[in-house]
């Protein structure tokens, strides 16, 4: 199941079903397709969004950018802003040993096992043949150093950079306060703890009768609300006329007695 859900009225903006063995990081970009499809009809905009670090990969990233949205999504575990004992130089595209200042030129971009695409950077031989490092470096075994980072390593330092901001901190707090409980009362209140249907066009539908028996919920306390606010609205205006009524006599009555001095208090 896979929920959108408005930090400020808390309102199920979009929901919907994914098979079990897709990734969230994987469906990020259809729940973002379907979420600005549904806001577009009543004139929003979606300009930011929170997720947990679930939903953080390269094609989430890249779904985020593509629709102009400013995304707060942790990066996994695997991540490393920094290496230990090397500097990153953009320019050259290259890795420098802090120790002896040998340089790690990009060697090649090859897919691994799994499908990701990745960068690697990798010393000579030569230059790591009698360095006094060598054993706590590359090991006993390997010739050389060898550095891999994905091909899209530049989106994952912008998303850590982006997330040092105290606003960054604010929206985790936020996104915590929000999307949580909501997914709460739809399992514990609203029946869908367990789908009882086949497919994900039915599990659909059972999704969508939960998200607009809750966003019913919040509109009726909503409209509560707003009717208290209008009966105080209402009463705080009959109190001015009458203050302002009593005033106007007042001033009247002091003006007949050609009196200089008023004061008038509220």
């Amino acid at each position: 199941m896979q929920t959108a859900v408005d930090m400020s009225s808390h309102v199920i903006t979009n929901i919907e079903a994914h098979l079990a063995d897709r990734r969230d990081s994987e469906c990020l970009d259809q729940v973002l397709a379907n979420t600005i499809n549904n806001l577009k009809q009543h004139d929003l905009h979606v300009e930011e969004i929170a997720c947990d670090t679930g939903y953080s990969s390269s094609k989430a990233l890249k779904a985020c950018v593509d629709h102009n949205i400013t995304a707060y999504i942790p990066n996994f575990g695997q991540y490393k802003a920094n290496r230990e004992g090397f500097i990153y130089n953009e320019e050259d595209d290259r890795y420098t040993c802090d120790a002896k200042g040998v340089h790690l030129p990009y060697k090649k971009t090859y897919q691994d096992k799994k499908g990701y695409y990745k960068k690697q950077y990798r010393s000579s031989a030569k230059d790591c043949g009698h360095c006094p490092l060598r054993t706590t470096c590359i090991g006993g075994r390997a010739d050389y150093k060898k550095i891999e980072d994905t091909v899209d390593k530049y989106l994952y330092d912008q998303m850590h950079q982006r997330l040092q901001t105290p606003y960054a901190k604010r929206m985790k707090k936020l996104r915590q306060a929000t999307v949580e409980p909501v997914l709460g009362t739809l399992i514990n209140f609203m029946g869908i703890r367990r789908i009882w249907t086949r497919g994900l066009k039915n599990a659909n539908k059972f999704m969508l009768g939960a998200a607009v028996a809750y966003n019913l919920k919040k509109w009726l306390n909503y409209t509560e609300q707003k009717r208290k606010t209008a009966v105080i609205s209402l009463k705080m205006t009959a109190e001015c006329l009458c203050f302002w009524f009593f005033a106007a006599c007042y001033f009247i009555q002091q003006h007949n007695k050609k009196s200089s001095n008023l004061f008038i208090t509220y």
